[in-house]
This record gives structure tokens, sequence and C-alpha cells, in this order.
């Protein structure tokens, strides 16, 4: 992977003669409002693309308040660093402006960044669910009731594993006519939520699988279609046999500041996965996640790395290496919560942490 990188930014040092050579201290849109001019060359995306697509540590995070448009780029995905793999979209998703598909099919197309969709998983329907009907709702119907109609959700569990396929394939539906690139479940059963939940999909075990399997027929490493199914959260909530299901497990390991609290929420996820996963197996799926929402302007808490060097913690979680029972492993990679609060808290470069973050994962030559 390193000499592919390498060869990546030689390659593009090469072709851009005097132009910086690398994306961790230039910014390649100069005009938000046309993304087809850029100082970068062709050959540069080339190479960006083929690094994409190579086996390396992830860049990832929950990009929030997109619109794609803006006199700046803190509310496009165009913004972020070139490296950056994937991320999930943090709401404005559902039916999203000219400007986000611009946006959208630029960083696809030129840059190769993947956007999945995102939501919380609680109860059937959640997020696509038509609004209620006009005469429903003066009528006296329920939300719930009417989630409960359209659905097909009754108290037997057959209607509900039907509609449970109803809904995964509708979620389905939705990242085919947009294009996205895929779905982040949001899994948290066992979290506190400052709303409302029945946690319906959580009840039955059969359910939850039944949704996983079927979102599995259309994205994820078992669909064939290059679509990403990941899990954040708690993936230790699905069964242990549906681990192979999911690209990645995305910890919110927020406020980590030692590689001894990240090798136990490792060892937590080995341990769930065991029966199906090895331990190397489990490493490369595990992407961890500082929580920028807060930690933007600092990179996160502060982090003790083995030697006794502190760092911020966003860096911490890129040099860490899992470790179990005395062997290390490669991670899956890294990634921050509302990445896009870091866009300009620095003056000098945009993403600051996360660049760096990157360039420790997978260093470049220059």
């Amino acid at each position: 992977m390193k000499n592919i990188l390498k060869t990546f930014l030689l390659s593009a040092c090469s072709v851009m003669a005097l132009s910086s050579c690398s994306d961790w201290t230039d910014t390649e849109i100069k005009d938000p409002a046309d993304l087809t001019k850029t100082n970068k060359s062709e050959a540069y995306y080339a190479q960006l693309r083929e690094y994409k697509k190579s086996d390396h540590q992830m860049s990832f995070g929950w990009f929030g308040n997109w619109t794609g448009s803006g006199v700046v780029l803190e509310n496009s995905l165009a913004g972020l660093p070139d490296s950056t793999d994937f991320v999930s979209l943090w709401g404005n998703w559902k039916n999203p402006s000219e400007a986000q598909l611009r946006d959208l099919r630029f960083v696809q197309q030129t840059k190769g960044t993947k956007a999945l969709i995102c939501f919380l998983v609680f109860d059937i329907g959640d997020q696509i669910t038509p609004e209620i009907p006009a005469d429903k709702k003066a009528a006296g119907m329920t939300f719930k009731e009417w989630r409960h109609k359209f659905w097909g959700w009754g108290k037997d569990e057959a209607s509900q594993l039907a509609a449970t396929e109803k809904f995964a394939n509708a979620i389905c539906d939705t990242i085919d006519k947009y294009n996205y690139d895929g779905f982040d479940i949001d899994a948290e059963p066992s979290y506190a939520q400052p709303f409302a939940t029945d946690r319906e999909l959580w009840e039955n075990k059969k359910v939850m699988t039944k949704f996983v399997q079927t979102l599995s027929k259309r994205i994820g490493p078992k669909s064939g279609t290059g679509r990403l199914l990941v899990v954040d959260g708690e993936p230790e909530a699905f069964l242990d046999s549906l681990g192979s299901h999911f690209d990645y497990f995305i910890l919110q390991a927020y406020g980590g500041s030692s590689n001894s609290g990240l090798n136990g929420r490792y060892a937590r996820q080995v341990e769930h996965f065991k029966a199906y996963l090895t331990p190397e197996q489990v490493a490369k799926k595990l992407i961890v996640c500082e929580n920028f929402e807060r930690y933007a302007s600092s990179g996160g808490v502060n982090f003790t790395t083995p030697d006794g060097t502190v760092v911020p913690s966003l860096l911490g979680f890129a040099y860490w290496s899992p470790e179990y029972n005395g062997k290390s492993y490669r991670k899956g990679g890294v990634g921050t919560y509302h990445m896009e609060y870091e866009y300009g808290s620095s003056a000098a470069v945009t993403y600051p942490f996360l660049r760096r973050a990157i360039q420790i994962m997978n260093p470049s030559v220059h």
C-alpha cells in the first residue's frame, strides 16, 4: 500500500511542476460555485482514485450541515482533504438539491470519495416514512399508527419480518435513487437517547437479522456492488454471525486517551465476533473516531502514547495499532464526528488534524 501511495504522490508531483504535490496543505477548489475549476491535473486525480482503491487505513468522518454551496467549502464535500476515503452524511441526504448533487458527483467521480447515508435505527420506517396524510391526521391517527400501517408492521413476527424487509429495501432504493455509496447503520440500542423510541427493531433478534441480511443483498461486502454497509455505535449489538456482512465497525471512541483504552474497545469486538472473524479481520474493519463537535479546535483530548508523548487524541488514534493476546494488527482507520467543524479551525490550513492523521497512517514521500 505504501508503495502505491508513494507512486501516487510522486506521479502527482511530476505532473504538477511547481505546484504543491500534497493535499495536506493545499485546497484545490478555488471557486465553490464552479467545481470544475481546480489547480490539479487529471493525472493527479487518476492517481488519487487508484490510491483510494488500494489497501490502506481509511480516513472517515460524519459530515453534517451539508449544503454543497456557499462562499467557502465548509459545507461542501469538495472542501474535504483529497485523501478522505468516505463520509457518512449526518442529515440533509433525503432530498438533495442540485448544488448538493453536483458536490456529490464531483467528489465521487473526480476524487473517488464515497458518501453514505446515515441515521439512528430504532423503529420501523425511521427517517423514510412519508408524512401522515392530512385526512388520517385529522381523524386522530398518530404518526406511530401511520408508520405501522404504512410498513405493514403488526404484532405478529411474520408481519414484522415482512415490514423490516420492505424498510431495508426502501433504504437501498433511496441509495440507488441518488447514487449514494452505501449505508451507515447508527446502532445504539443500549444508549440513552434525547427522544422517545420503542426500539422496535431491536426487540427480536430475528428482526434485526432480517434487516441486515436484506441490506446485504444490495450493499456491503456480500453484495458485490462496491457499495458500503457499515455499522457505528455498538457493532456488538448484532449477532456475531452478521459481522462479515459489514465493511467496517466504526467506534465512537470519544475522549479516548490511551492505547489501553482503545485496545479494550477492540477486544470487546474480537470477543463478540470470534466465532466468525479472526482478530486480524476485526482490526481491519475497525475505525476509531473522535468527537469534533466538541474537539475540532484541539484535535481531541490529551492522548498519551506508549513512550509517554502527549498528542491530540485523533493523532493518538492514528498512531495506534490494535493489540490482542500480544499480537499487533493494522486497524481500519480513524475518523471524526461533525468533521466539518474542523474546516475553519486553523488559519493556515483546512482540516489540520485530519490531514495529519492521514499522514501518520499512510505516510507520503516528498
